[in-house]
C-alpha cells in the first residue's frame, strides 16, 4: 500500500498552443493588408503623377496670345476714279485674348493697313493687359492714303471703279505672360486681317482675321 501510495505518475502531457502570428490564416490577413496597404501607396503615386502631369499642361503650358480687328469704321473718305486715288481714315478695335492663366502684358506695337500687297498706312498701338483667360481692347485711328503705293503696280482704276477696295491689316503684339510673379514667358502673337471698303456706303464688310 505504501509503495502505491509514493508512486509518482507522469503529468498528461499539456496542449501546445500555436503563436497567434504562427497561424496560418493570420499569416494570410497580414499578407492580404500588406498587399492593400501596396495598392494603396502606388494608387496615391500615380494619381499625384496624374495631377502634376495635367496641372503641367493645362497651367504652366503657355500658349500664344489670339490678335484679331474686332471692328473697323470709317470716319473719312474721299476717293476719285481719275486720276484714281482715295484718302480715308478708320477707326479700329483690336482685341488681344490671352489663352493663358497667367496675365499677358504687351508693349506697344505697329499695325500696318495694305492694299494689293503694299502699304498704304500704318499707327502705333499703345501697351495694355490681358487678364488671365480674358481679352484686352485697344482702340486706335489710322489714315489710308493711296499716294504710297509704287506707281503701276496695282489694279487700283477697275476696283475704285467697282465700288470695292480689299485691304489687309498687319501686325504683331508681344509681351510677358506672369505666372504667380515666379514664372515669366515673352509671346509674340501675329494679327492677319482681311476686309472690304466699300466706297458708297462708306462702310467696312467681310473683316474676317486668321
Amino acid at each position: 500500500m505504501a509503495d502505491q501510495e509514493s508512486q509518482v505518475w507522469p503529468l498528461a502531457p499539456g496542449k501546445l498552443h500555436q503563436r497567434s502570428d504562427e497561424n496560418p490564416t493570420f499569416k494570410a490577413i497580414r499578407r492580404e493588408r500588406s498587399n492593400k496597404c501596396f495598392v494603396y501607396v502606388f494608387s496615391g503615386i500615380v494619381l499625384f503623377s496624374i495631377a502634376i502631369l495635367v496641372f503641367a499642361l493645362l497651367v504652366l503650358r503657355v500658349k500664344l496670345p489670339e490678335i484679331k480687328l474686332r471692328s473697323v469704321t470709317v470716319k473719312n473718305l474721299k476717293y476719285s476714279s481719275w486720276p484714281p486715288s482715295f484718302n480715308t481714315s478708320l477707326s479700329a478695335q483690336m482685341t488681344v485674348k490671352n489663352p493663358n492663366f497667367g496675365d499677358y502684358e504687351f508693349v506697344p506695337t505697329t499695325v500696318s493697313f495694305l492694299y494689293g500687297g503694299s502699304k498704304v498706312g500704318s499707327t502705333k498701338v499703345v501697351k495694355g493687359q490681358a487678364k488671365g483667360k480674358k481679352t484686352g481692347r485697344v482702340s486706335f485711328g489710322v489714315d489710308l492714303r493711296s499716294n504710297k503705293l509704287p506707281e503701276g503696280a496695282n489694279n487700283l482704276t477697275s476696283d475704285i471703279n467697282s465700288g470695292m477696295l480689299k485691304l489687309t491689316g498687319t501686325g504683331k503684339v508681344s509681351g510677358k505672360v506672369t505666372l504667380w510673379k515666379i514664372i515669366n514667358k515673352r509671346k509674340t502673337g501675329k494679327m492677319d486681317c482681311t476686309m472690304t471698303l466699300v466706297l458708297k456706303s462708306k462702310t467696312i464688310k467681310d473683316l474676317v482675321c486668321r
